[in-house]
């Protein structure tokens, strides 16, 4: 059974496959690359706490028993 990003990645290249052919997508493709070059295309840092900290946070909060 493939990953959820495995899947990604294989509908990110037929898609690429699909466009390969139209001008936009190409310049389009062309801008990024040179906003990297740049330095202007930066990826996000998020600091989302990991999956088990929500679950516990959660669990936390919904059955707290006050006395």
């Amino acid at each position: 059974m493939k990953s959820i990003a495995d899947k990604l990645q294989d509908t990110v290249k037929l898609e690429e496959k699909k466009n390969s052919n139209d001008k936009n997508f190409k310049e389009f493709e062309q801008l990024i690359s040179q906003m990297d070059k740049l330095g202007f295309n930066k990826k996000p840092n998020y600091s989302f706490p990991l999956v088990d900290t929500i679950g516990k946070t959660t669990y936390s909060t919904l059955n707290k028993h006050t006395i």
